[in-house]
């Protein structure tokens, strides 16, 4: 017989047969030290394909290998792009696989109830999760989102503060719901980007792949590929522009594209991106644009010696996480 761990080894790296799937389960499912390993080795190796991009990950053919049949079980997945914060890997593992593998040995059937979770990403991370339904979501830096453990009824329904990409997993019976400030978008299966921070003075509904109906107080549009609505906050007033979507969701690669945008909506997004507070007066850059690329394994003084190239500014830092910015004249 093949050594567990030699099958174990295969089945993180996605190369396990049926069979081995099959002996792997019941391996798992002996003891909770052997769920807890398995599992937690998986997400730090799936967190460590996702930031050197060597691994296509597919909910929906995860759910499958793991399901194998069965009934769907709740599969939260948890990454983070950011070797610093490697740490609370270990910590999320610990606590997702111990989900998974008490699901996994539980003998009684349960009736699922639904417990709203609300996670925040801090400043200077991207997260990533994959729900039950095999949708997966990318949560960038300074964000909100509530989600449900489990879906119940008709619809899934999810609240977001800030910025994510969303992969949903068709399901026509139980329509996909994104509620933000002054929007819902509703969806069957597709994937978009929204941009909605409280800081800032509009909304960003960005259509990479699928259709969507965004609703508003003022009623709804339907986005087709390539199309971004632009809700300003204040009037209310919604814009439908053609863009290219890779400028509005390359954030989750670890890189954000820039195309003639507000320099203090740029400067909001360093601040997110690298955990620091600009000290400026905003009525020197408030009419100023920048297009431009600001990579996250860059520090914040290579942007500022970049947007140098552009504009005349002078910067000092003042402490370790604030830096002040001047024009000069």
């Amino acid at each position: 017989m093949e050594n567990i761990h030699d099958i174990k080894s295969k089945y993180i790296q996605g190369t396990a047969n049926e069979a081995e799937l099959e002996l792997l389960l019941k391996w798992a499912k002996k003891s909770p030290e052997n769920g807890k390993e398995l599992f937690g080795e998986k997400d730090i190796w799936d967190s460590y394909a996702f930031v050197k991009n060597t691994k296509e990950y597919s909910a929906s053919r995860e759910l499958e290998r793991f399901n194998n049949g069965r009934d769907r079980k709740q599969v939260i997945r948890f990454r983070a792009n950011n070797f610093l914060k490697i740490a609370a890997l270990f910590l999320l593992a610990f606590a997702f696989s111990w989900m998974i593998q008490s699901q996994l040995m539980s003998k009684k059937p349960s009736v699922p109830v639904a417990e709203i979770k609300k996670v925040f990403v801090p400043k200077g991370q991207i997260n990533q999760f994959f729900l039950a339904d095999g949708t997966r979501i990318w949560v960038n830096s300074g964000s909100t989102i509530e989600i449900p453990s489990v879906f119940t009824g008709d619809e899934r329904l999810v609240k977001l503060s800030g910025e994510a990409f969303f992969e949903v997993e068709k399901d026509a019976d139980h329509p996909f719901k994104v509620v933000v400030e002054g929007q819902t978008i509703e969806v069957l299966g597709t994937s978009f980007n929204v941009r909605a921070y409280e800081n800032s003075t509009k909304i960003q509904t960005t259509l990479k792949t699928g259709k969507i109906k965004l609703s508003t107080s003022k009623g709804f549009t339907t986005l087709s590929p390539g199309e971004q609505t632009e809700l300003d906050k204040t009037t209310g007033q919604l814009v439908l522009n053609k863009v290219n979507t890779n400028h509005f969701d390359s954030w989750k690669e670890g890189r954000y594209e820039f195309i003639n945008e507000n320099l203090v909506e740029v400067f909001r997004v360093v601040e997110r991106w690298y955990d620091v507070e600009l000290v400026y007066n905003e009525g020197d850059f408030k009419t100023m644009n920048y297009s431009g690329v600001i990579k996250r394994n860059n520090s914040v003084q290579h942007f500022l010696a970049l947007l140098g190239h552009s504009i005349p500014i002078r910067y000092e830092t003042m402490a370790q996480d604030k830096i002040r910015i001047e024009t000069i004249r």
